[in-house]
């Protein structure tokens, strides 16, 4: 390989401290490569008056060049210009395209005279509504680039309430600088792919999808961060203590599934009171039921601290999760996980083996499941430690520069 090669990455949205998962992605990957003899930047733009794109607060430990426009100079023609002339001042060896909404084919084209591996980070490759693929409750069968025709009619539909308020998301914002509702955004968005000579996603099931449309995608999921020293076991139980069921994350979030795991609470509530359900809901008012404990906003490190006090965590998301941080997050505490079938939770998630996997919206399995744990100590001790074992061999973030992005670059370097 070459002498200190030079990786850029180019992003649209991100921000830091994190918006998201996808910002804590770019941010470990550009600093672990760094660490690994790469030199690393970061090309960022930001959006005068956004608080989603672009907002850099504090020191980072790569170099960043943050490029500031206004929502009027945020056209495909100013924007693409201006990253051209300053990746190329640069001069990168390889270029990860990384968080992008509608915008990304415009910018993917601009710097295809390098050498470009694309990451995605949800559905916004088959969505052209929200990066959700998620519709009158389930996942959408439809997908932009099978079903463009539909996929345009659906976005325009959806978005255009939005859009004629003026008060617009970054989602909003870039469909309508990239003029998405065009029918020429979909041949545009596969000519941005073929200029890869890389496509990124978080799973196997978005990987499927994405086959036909390209001949090098790439399964790589995110990391996680281990906590030193590391965990070596759990807080234990005074005697007649509940049994903490964990939901962590947004569970603001309708997709995150809060109403399916309060039903099968209410299930498991009918015979039995020996759990409590503590969840990341901003709610805190809710007092009326006695197995469930609503903790309201935590800061990153006070949520990672609930891991290790929790006896079982939960992701019942109805949605296609693209990968599922708190599922990882779990297992590095050593807790046994019960999570949704489907998306990223089902590549993460062994089933029987870190923790139990159950249909997306089954209450009645989810209880099931639950109780199955909450009745066997020993069998939450086993798969808290596959879990452990798991996390640490396949989503430390040493692990996934290893076994994936040095492998990828030995690759495109030469």
């Amino acid at each position: 390989m070459m002498s200190r090669p030079r990786v850029a990455f180019v992003d649209l949205i991100f921000s830091w401290p994190p918006n998201g998962g996808a910002d804590a992605d770019v941010y470990h990957v550009a600093n672990g490569l760094q660490d690994h003899g790469f030199e690393t930047r970061l090309f960022v733009v930001h959006e005068e008056g956004s608080q989603e794109r672009g907002v850099v607060r504090g020191e980072l430990p790569f170099p960043v060049t943050v490029l500031p426009f206004t929502r009027d100079e945020l056209r495909p023609e100013t924007l693409c210009k201006r990253l051209r002339e300053a990746v190329d001042a640069w001069a990168p060896d390889v270029v990860f395209m990384t968080h992008w909404f509608a915008l990304k084919p415009h910018a993917v084209l601009a710097l295809a005279h390098h050498r470009l591996a694309a990451r995605f980070f949800a559905h916004e490759l088959t969505c052209a509504r929200n990066a959700l693929r998620f519709k009158d409750g389930a996942t959408c069968p439809k997908d932009f680039l099978r079903t463009p025709e539909f996929c345009r009619q659906c976005a325009a539909n959806s978005l255009a309430p939005e859009i004629r308020s003026g008060k617009w998301r970054t989602w909003v914002s870039d469909y309508v600088a990239a003029k998405a509702w065009r029918p020429e955004h979909h041949r545009l968005t596969l000519d941005a792919l073929a200029a890869c000579k890389a496509v990124i996603v978080y799973n196997r099931t978005l990987k499927s999808e994405l086959d036909p449309f390209h001949d090098n995608v790439l399964v790589v999921p995110g990391g996680a961060v281990f906590p030193e020293p590391p965990v070596t076991g759990r807080w234990p139980l005074s005697e007649g203590a509940k049994k903490v069921i964990l939901m962590a994350g947004r569970a603001d979030d309708p997709l995150k599934g809060l109403s399916v795991l309060l039903e099968a609470g209410r299930r498991l509530a009918e015979t039995r009171d020996d759990f409590e359900i503590w969840a990341t809901h901003f709610d805190v008012t809710d007092t009326a039921t006695p197995w469930y404990r609503p903790l309201g906003w935590l800061t990153h490190e006070e949520t990672l601290d609930l891991y290790n006090r929790a006896d079982i965590a939960v992701v019942p998301s109805v949605w296609h999760e693209p990968f599922g941080l708190t599922a990882v997050e779990a297992m590095v505490a050593a807790a046994p996980v019960v999570a949704s079938r489907s998306g990223g939770l089902a590549d993460i998630v062994r089933d029987g083996e870190t923790g139990l996997l159950v249909p997306p919206g089954d209450a009645r399995a989810l209880a099931e499941a639950l109780a199955r744990l909450l009745d066997d100590a020993a069998l939450r001790g086993r798969m808290g430690q596959a879990g452990w074992l798991r996390a640490h061999g396949e989503y430390d973030w040493c692990q996934v520069l290893q076994k994936h992005y040095l492998p990828l670059l030995e690759r495109l370097c030469t």
